[in-house]
C-alpha cells in the first residue's frame, strides 16, 4: 500500500512540485525556530553560576593611553578609594572592580588554538570582592585573595567548562595553563610569558545570560600597584536587602566628590538581564511569527488542492468504492498521498538543515539541540499536515459509487 501511494504521488510530480516546495521551505523555517527555542531551553535549565540580584553596576571613563607613571598611579589609587567608599557606604553590602561582568556587550579575550580545538577566553583581572559581590559559585579550590597579586606567579580561576576542555578528567588545581604553537601543538611555556596556575574552578560563569551559551572564562588579580596594568572602568556593587534605587543618588554624591573630572553612569543588572532576555525572546518571536504565516499558508494551500483533487477523482474514487474498497481505505489514500507528498519534503529539509552541525555552522549548538529541534518540527508539520487532510479525506470516502456514472 505505501509503495502504491508513492507511486501515486510520483504519476503526479508536476502538480505535486509546488507542495513539496511550499512544505520544504516552511520545514526549514520552522526547523531554525524551534532548534533555536530548543537551544534557549536547554541554556535555561542551566546555573548562571552568579547572582545578579540587587547588583548594581558603576562605570567610569578616564584617559590611560600616553598618561605617564605618576598619573597612572594617581588613576589607580583613585580608584582604589572609589572602591573603598563604595563598599563602606550606608546601604551597600561590598563593592568591586571588574572586567568582563554580566549581561555586557563589552569583553576582553585571549584566543588560541589548541591540538586543533580553538579557544576563545573571557578573561577579567578582577578584585577579590567580586566572589562576594556575584556570589560566584567555587566548587574546587579558593577564589582570588588579597596578596595573590604579588606572587611571582599568577593565580588563576576558571570555570568548569575550561577546566574540563583544557585538563581532560586530569585534577586542573596547581597546575599550570598550558602553551600552544599557533598551530595548536603543544610548546614550554617561554621564560618572558607569566605562569598562569589554577587555583580554583568556577562551577561557571554564564555572563550573557540564561539564554547563552557556557562560555570559557578566567579571572586574574589585579593589581592597583602595578602601573602598567590596564585598569578596567566598572565596579559592581551589592546593595543590602530593602535599598532603594534612591542610593544612587548618594553614590552619584560620594563619586563626584572623589572624581570631580569623571564622568559616573549607573545601570542595574536585573534590568539589564530583561532588556537582553526581551531582546533575544523578540528575534524569536518574530521567526515564530514568520514559520507561522508559512504553516497557515501551506495549510490553507493544503485544504484547497485536497479538495480540488478530491472533485477531480470522483470517477476514481467512486470506482474504487464500487471495487469494495471501504470508506476507512479512501480515506488512508487521500491522508497516505498528503504524507507522503510531507515525507518527501522533510528528508530533503532534514538533509539541507543537517550540513549546518555537519559542516560546523553553529558550531556552539550541539547536536542534542539539532535533533530536539528537528523532532519538534517534523511533529509540528506533521500534526498540521494530518488536520488540513481530514476534511478533504472525509469528503472523498462520501463519494457513492453511481457518482462514477456520471464520467462514463
Amino acid at each position: 500500500m505505501i509503495r502504491h501511494v508513492f507511486t501515486l504521488v510520483w504519476n503526479r510530480k508536476r502538480s505535486n512540485g509546488l507542495i513539496v516546495t511550499e512544505i520544504l521551505v516552511s520545514f526549514l523555517v520552522l526547523c531554525i525556530v524551534t532548534t533555536t527555542l530548543a537551544y534557549y531551553l536547554v541554556n535555561w535549565r542551566r546555573p548562571l553560576g552568579f547572582d545578579y540580584d540587587n547588583v548594581v553596576e558603576v562605570s567610569t571613563d578616564f584617559v590611560w593611553r600616553g598618561k605617564d607613571d605618576e598619573m597612572r598611579r594617581a588613576i589607580l589609587e583613585r580608584l582604589r578609594r572609589i572602591e573603598q567608599e563604595l563598599a563602606a557606604l550606608d546601604g551597600v553590602e561590598t563593592a568591586a572592580l571588574a572586567r568582563n561582568t554580566p549581561y555586557s556587550s563589552s569583553v576582553s579575550t585571549w584566543q588560541f588554538e589548541a591540538e586543533g580545538r580553538e579557544f576563545e577566553i573571557y578573561w577579567g583581572a578582577v578584585r577579590p570582592e567580586l566572589a562576594t559581590v556575584l556570589r560566584l559559585d567555587v566548587i574546587t579550590g579558593r577564589w582570588l585573595q588579597d596578596g595573590d597579586e604579588k606572587l611571582d606567579w599568577v593565580p588563576i580561576v576558571i570555570n568548569r567548562p575550561l577546566a574540563r576542555d583544557l585538563f581532560g578528567l586530569e585534577n586542573p588545581l596547581g597546575a599550570s595553563l598550558p602553551r600552544f604553537e599557533d598551530d595548536g601543538r603543544p610548546r614550554e611555556r617561554r621564560s618572558e610569558e607569566p605562569d598562569y596556575r589554577v587555583v580554583g574552578v568556577l562551577s561557571d560563569y554564564r555572563r550573557d545570560g540564561e539564554l547563552a551559551q557556557s562560555p570559557y572564562v578566567s579571572f586574574t588579580p589585579f593589581d592597583y600597584d602595578n602601573s602598567e596594568s590596564y585598569p578596567a572602568r566598572i565596579f559592581l556593587v551589592r546593595l543590602r536587602l530593602g535599598t532603594t534605587a534612591a542610593i544612587e543618588e548618594r553614590m552619584a554624591t560620594l563619586l563626584h566628590g572623589l572624581a570631580p573630572d569623571w564622568q559616573f553612569e549607573f545601570e542595574w543588572l536585573p534590568e539589564r538581564r530583561r532588556d537582553g532576555l526581551r531582546q533575544k525572546l523578540l528575534t524569536v518571536g518574530l521567526g515564530g511569527t514568520v514559520a507561522g504565516f508559512l504553516l497557515v499558508m501551506v495549510g490553507m494551500g493544503l485544504v484547497g488542492v485536497l479538495w480540488q483533487n478530491v472533485t477531480r477523482r470522483t470517477r476514481e474514487l467512486g470506482l474504487r468504492r464500487a471495487l469494495g474498497a471501504t470508506a476507512p481505505g479512501v480515506r488512508f489514500q487521500i491522508l497516505g498521498e498528503l504524507l507522503a507528498l510531507t515525507t518527501i519534503a522533510v528528508v530533503l529539509g532534514s538533509l539541507v538543515f543537517l550540513q549546518a552541525p555537519v559542516l560546523g555552522i553553529a558550531s556552539w549548538v550541539s547536536w542534542k539541540v539539532y535533533a530536539l529541534g528537528l523532532v519538534a518540527s517534523l511533529a509540528i508539520l506533521y500534526y498540521l499536515v494530518i488536520l488540513c487532510g481530514l476534511y478533504p479525506s472525509w469528503l472523498a470516502t462520501r463519494i457513492l459509487p453511481a457518482r462514477a456514472l456520471q464520467y462514463e
